[in-house]
């Protein structure tokens, strides 16, 4: 995902809450700026936090 375009979806979700469901690396002008962003609000996560998110998701999918 393009920087700007996670910038504007952060702008339009606003202070919404959101249990960020899918994630894409985000991109400014080509390169990799070692951080992710939710798909539908536009949240900024480290590639620790999403590993974790990853992680609890995985586990509370087990215990299911």
């Amino acid at each position: 995902m393009d920087y700007l375009t996670s910038q504007k979806l952060k702008e339009e979700w606003g202070k919404k809450p959101c249990d960020h469901p899918a994630f894409e690396k985000v991109y400014y002008t080509g390169a990799f700026l070692m951080n992710y962003s939710c798909t539908t609000c536009g949240a900024d996560f480290t590639i620790s936090q999403k590993m974790a998110i990853d992680e609890m998701r995985k586990l509370k999918k087990a215990a299911l």
